[in-house]
């Protein structure tokens, strides 16, 4: 190979310094800097931002070209016409990439071996960057057609699915800048490959255009009865703490109390035909109640509301007792009655408010039909289903009280659960969040409440992976996604980022990041994003193939 990549058409200069982190090159003649053609190749030595191949014994070194100048005592001789034809000595500098066998194009990510000053230096073709990561992908032969080099000839770009999630993936970048596209190509290969299935939580409707299309599931979240709904007895107790905000005084024991009481009821309806609708305490004995609590404490103590939400302002009222004596509970309690009244009123409003009746199906039993996890397991079916992608659309979804953020993180509670139980481990799933910065937020807070911590999210990125379960987060705000769940992504996909905050997170995060690929973020034209992955042999810059099925997220134009 080595003879297909060191060739005299392609050579630009010599290495005149060497130190860990780059090489300074000489051009020994200006017109080595002009564009100029070798085959195919659309080739300039002159241009920032171009890869180069120096030559060593037995390795090759990949560098990126970072600089190019004159020395301080021929700048004032430039002129226009000049340049080109007078003796000028360029000089440029070069940042190492990474080593590589040129005989077995076998990559050494990092650098243990260095160039020699007087190593030649060459321009390296699009199909030399192609080798390089073709080689390294050693986890089979399925590829993702999404990407091109932004050379000249915009070369098709391989990329491995394996590679892009298999460590979980964040696409980001400033609006305008093509994260919706991206996703949109991803998931069209996807649609196409029909080996693998994705999830996707689409928070604005903009991915509708897939909705309808035959390997396409979706579901919708709304305030109409006939939508998709997220039955409240697989919500966390926290959840519905969250959503109805008692006071943290008296409010929220008495609440808790209550679930905890009509969880009993429910066992006790089950398997001792009890015949109350719920647990009367006033005057009642204790023992009697704790000693049905501990036969019943496994369920109980649970995490889940499985329980008759109707009946719950009435427990709350029986739960409103003095403390009584050690043998009974006490009296009604008219102070507490009255202190719980605004969180009765508060429950009662959020019942029959149709946004939250009807995506958490509070009139609703549990196996009706349209009941969101019903949905997903006929989805993950393959007996039942050959469908590849299931939309969660939000797009009518209330943003009141915390809905949205609620809801959505109690799905993702759902999937890791699922994950947890080895239920994606034969057929892994990717998981898709667009918008991430609405979710993925630490709690929900009002002035009042700051209990509810939104983190099932977070717990996926950390322990899923082995699960089969893999993430793929989309944000114009990397700043607002939680530190713990940014750490955990392997590849990004970032495309331009314009503030400097947002920047500085992406370069903590990033391992195999460097601030050198880094600073091309603020010029990134639309579509085109740095991609970087501890899978893949070095961060690149790729151009984003435009997707067959577009995303609805053009803005609206003020005048017409």
């Amino acid at each position: 190979m080595k003879k297909h990549i060191f060739v005299n058409d392609k050579f630009v200069g010599y290495i005149s310094k060497v130190t860990p982190n780059y090489s300074n090159i000489h051009f020994p003649t200006p017109t080595l800097l002009k564009k100029f053609w070798h085959y195919e190749d659309e080739l300039s030595g002159g241009i920032v931002g171009n890869y180069v191949v120096i030559e060593g014994e037995n390795f090759g070194f990949l560098g990126k070209l970072q600089e190019v100048s004159l020395p301080e005592k021929e700048q004032n001789f430039l002129g226009e016409h000049a340049f080109y034809d007078s003796s000028f000595h360029p000089q440029g500098k070069i940042e190492l990439l990474l080593s590589f066998n040129y005989y077995s194009t076998k990559i050494d990510k990092g650098l243990d071996k260095y160039p020699a000053v007087g190593s030649k230096v060459y321009l390296c073709s699009a199909d030399l960057i192609k080798t390089l990561f073709v080689s390294d992908n050693s986890s089979g032969s399925v590829s993702f057609d999404i990407a091109k080099l932004t050379n000249g000839l915009e070369t098709d770009l391989p990329l491995n699915p394996n590679q892009l999630f298999g460590r979980h993936c964040a696409i980001v970048g400033t609006t305008g800048g093509g994260k919706s596209y991206t996703i949109s190509r991803i998931l069209e290969e996807f649609l196409h490959l029909n080996k693998s299935k994705a999830i996707l939580i689409d928070a604005t409707g903009e991915y509708e255009n897939f909705y309808d299309l035959e390997n396409v599931k979706t579901v919708k979240f709304g305030a109409n009865d006939e939508d998709t709904f997220f039955h409240y007895s697989r919500l966390r107790t926290m959840d519905l703490v969250a959503l109805f905000k008692p006071s943290e005084g008296v409010q929220k024991p008495k609440l808790i109390d209550a679930i905890k009481s009509l969880k009993l009821v429910k066992q006790l309806q089950i398997h001792e035909h009890y015949g109350q609708n719920i647990f009367p305490k006033e005057n009642q004995p204790k023992s009697s109640y704790f000693t049905k609590i501990g036969t019943y404490r496994d369920i109980i103590e649970s995490d889940k509301s499985d329980f008759n939400l109707s009946n719950l302002t009435q427990q709350i009222n029986e739960e409103c007792i003095k403390h009584g004596d050690s043998n009974n509970f006490g009296t009604s309690d008219g102070t507490a009655i009255a202190n719980v009244r605004s969180l009765i009123s508060r429950i009662e409003h959020l019942r029959l408010q149709p946004e939250f009746k009807n995506i958490f199906g509070f009139n609703k039993q549990l196996g009706d039909n349209n009941e969101f996890n019903q949905e997903l397991e006929n989805f993950l079916d393959e007996a039942q289903t050959e469908q590849t992608l299931f939309i969660i659309s939000l797009k009518d979804a209330s943003f009141e009280k915390g809905l949205r953020e609620i809801l959505t993180n109690a799905i993702g509670n759902y999937l890791l659960e699922e994950a947890r139980e080895y239920k994606f481990k034969e057929n892994p799933i990717v998981l898709f969040v667009d918008e991430a910065h609405q979710f993925l937020k630490k709690t929900i807070a009002d002035d009042s409440f700051q209990d509810l911590e939104l983190d099932a999210f977070d717990k996926i990125a950390k322990e899923c992976r082995k699960h089969g379960l893999f993430l793929c987060i989309s944000t114009q705000t990397p700043r607002d996604i939680p530190v713990g769940t940014l750490s955990q992504m392997g590849t990004f996909i970032v495309h331009r980022l314009i503030n400097e905050t947002d920047r500085s997170v992406i370069e903590k995060a990033c391992s195999e990041g460097n601030k050198s690929s880094l600073s091309y973020l603020p010029t990134l034209q639309s579509g085109e994003a740095l991609l970087i992955s501890i899978e893949m042999p070095m961060p690149i810059i790729i151009k984003i193939k435009e997707p067959n099925i577009k995303p609805t997220s053009l803005t609206p134009k003020l005048f017409v």
